[in-house]
């Protein structure tokens, strides 16, 4: 502001931003002292304020404890009724009730949903109530999320072998095989392994269910002797007697006297036409205590083996023989032969084949056909008379060249001049094995001697073989 001498001079009483240290001092000057009442107010303010700040707190915390335990609650009994619904719709499935199964499992994925478990057993019972498509698709929208999961695959594998889709089904069994399992792994894909050999056996894919079992049994613990005899049994059924027959072998060579590998060995040999392992296994499989405990007609069947064996390899020329009991046996085995050639011929009643018919059914003469003798008698060429078609040659009698065969041979041969004369025996052999072979070709299958002579002729080779 201007004074009175003219000059501007600074007004105290404007403010400026920055306080002056007059100021500031002022600020730090003593105050005067409270009163004892002013004092007790302020206490009893601060008392005040603390105290409703806590009870904020405490009811915040109360609500929080309480909110979390209504949560937890609902939460649990949430739980509970999921697991009463899974128990139910197990139950369901247990006692063959897929329908039940179904609204059980449903109402337990409300009130539980995503649980993955009870996902898996709602498609099993929509398989199981024959829903085959609506499971098919809850499968596959299962798999999405888990692609190596095995047990998903095995379910599409069945639903797949139940719509006949083939390749599917083995496809999604190979899937299942390799896939990953809960638990003991081991154990469910030798089972599915199992469940796919017995799918193949039943399409008749033997060629495929052998080369399974040969897996399975490299798989296959060589302590767990039940194993190796379902794997020997399936071989069985798979048409491979040969490997079920080593199997069992293998089996014997640890437990010498069990009997269920002694019959399977029996059987096998019995149909590889190892008739003198058979006989050996089969006699086996009778000694000991317990013969009594197993089923009448498989003790029938092995029962009837054995005494087949035993009466075929009293047929058998067998080499290991002496001259003299060999050349009998060629002898006998001689009559039998000519015995069923006699009868065969004495039955067989020829029956004109289609060669025959037509060889005596006289050729078509040219000029009975009057289109063509039209043709000729406008024509400079004459019709050419037919050419006569050469009759063909009648059918060969396979028991004439048979018997043809028999007489080629002495009328009499005795044992002295089989022992003597080895090419002599080797054609009489040869001779009965071929005359059983082509009568069975001629009048059906044999009975008796000529039955099991047969079996001879058929494997000459391995009826000692062990």
């Amino acid at each position: 502001m201007r004074g009175g001498d003219g000059l501007l001079y600074a007004d105290s009483a404007v403010w400026t931003p920055f306080p002056s240290k007059l100021d500031a001092m002022s600020f730090f000057a003593l105050k005067s002292p409270l009163s004892v009442n002013d004092r007790i107010g302020r206490r009893r303010l601060l008392l005040a304020d603390s105290l409703a700040l806590v009870t904020l707190f405490a009811i915040t915390a109360l609500l929080a404890v309480l909110t979390n335990y209504l949560y937890q609650s609902y939460a649990y009994h949430q739980v509970e009724l999921a697991n009463r619904w899974l128990a139910r719709g197990e139950q369901a499935l247990r006692d063959g009730k897929p329908l039940v199964a179904i609204d059980a499992l449903s109402s337990a994925l409300a009130f539980n949903p995503s649980q993955r478990s009870t996902e898996i057993k709602l498609a099993e019972a929509l398989a199981s109530a024959g829903r085959t498509q609506e499971a098919t698709v809850y499968f596959n929208a299962l798999l999405e999320s888990e692609q190596g999961n095995g047990l998903i695959n095995l379910q599409l594998a069945r639903l797949a072998a139940r719509q006949g889709n083939q390749s599917e089904a083995i496809q999604d069994y190979q899937k299942a095989i390799y896939g990953n399992w809960e638990g003991d792994g081991y154990v469910r894909r030798r089972e599915v392994r199992f469940e796919l050999i017995n799918y193949l056996i039943s399409h008749q894919l033997l060629g495929q269910a052998r080369n399974e079992l040969l897996v399975a049994q490299g798989n296959a613990p060589n302590d767990d002797i039940s194993i190796q005899l379902d794997i020997a049994r399936s071989m069985e059924q798979a048409q491979d007697p040969s490997d079920a027959l080593r199997l069992y072998k293998t089996i014997l060579h640890h437990h010498a006297t069990l009997r269920e590998a002694l019959e399977g060995a029996g059987r096998t040999a019995f149909q590889l036409g190892h008739y003198l392992e058979a006989k050996k296994y089969l006699a086996r499989s009778f000694e000991g205590t317990g013969v009594d405990q197993e089923p009448a007609a498989a003790l029938e069947q092995n029962r009837d083996r054995l005494n087949e064996a035993t009466r075929l390899l009293l047929l058998y020329p067998s080499s290991r023989l002496s001259p003299r009991e060999r050349s009998a046996r060629i002898l006998n085995d001689r009559k039998i032969a000519q015995a069923r050639l006699a009868q065969c011929t004495q039955n067989d009643t020829p029956v004109p084949t289609k060669d025959a018919a037509a060889a005596t059914t006289p050729a078509p003469n040219s000029t009975l056909n009057p289109l063509k003798n039209f043709a000729s008698h406008f024509s400079r060429h004459p019709t050419e008379p037919a050419k006569s078609l050469a009759a063909a040659p009648p059918p060969i009698d396979p028991l004439q060249a048979l018997a043809e065969r028999w007489k080629r041979l002495p009328a009499k041969i005795s044992q002295a001049a089989l022992e003597n004369d080895p090419d002599l025996a080797q054609t009489q052999i040869q001779l009965s094995y071929d005359t059983e072979i082509i009568t069975r070709q001629v009048c059906g299958a044999p009975a008796g001697d000529d039955d099991l002579l047969l079996k001879i002729a058929q494997s000459p080779n391995q009826v000692e073989e062990e």
